[in-house]
C-alpha cells in the first residue's frame, strides 16, 4: 500500500474499527502520517454474504473518494 501510494497510485485500505489506533500508528511509522484507511464495523467474520455486501455498499462511497482524491496521502 505504501509503495503504491509513493508511486502515485491511489489505495483504499479497509479494516474494521477496532484497528483504528494500529492503522494510524502503522501509517506514521511508514512515513505517511496523513494516510487514513476506510473503517467498517466489527466483527465481519460472522456476517452472511448479504450482510457483507451491505457493509461493502456502505463503504463504497468512501473508498471511491479515497481512490479519486488528489494528492499522495488521501
Amino acid at each position: 500500500m505504501v509503495r503504491l501510494e509513493r508511486l502515485g497510485i491511489a489505495t483504499a485500505a479497509v479494516a474494521t474499527e477496532p484497528f483504528i489506533d494500529e492503522a494510524l500508528e502503522q501509517a506514521r511509522i511508514l512515513g505517511m502520517p496523513a494516510y487514513r484507511m476506510v473503517f467498517v464495523e466489527h466483527p465481519v467474520q460472522l456476517l452472511s454474504s448479504a450482510e457483507l455486501q451491505t457493509l461493502a455498499d456502505g463503504a463504497f462511497a468512501e473508498i471511491v473518494a479515497r481512490l479519486t482524491a488528489p494528492g499522495a496521502e488521501r
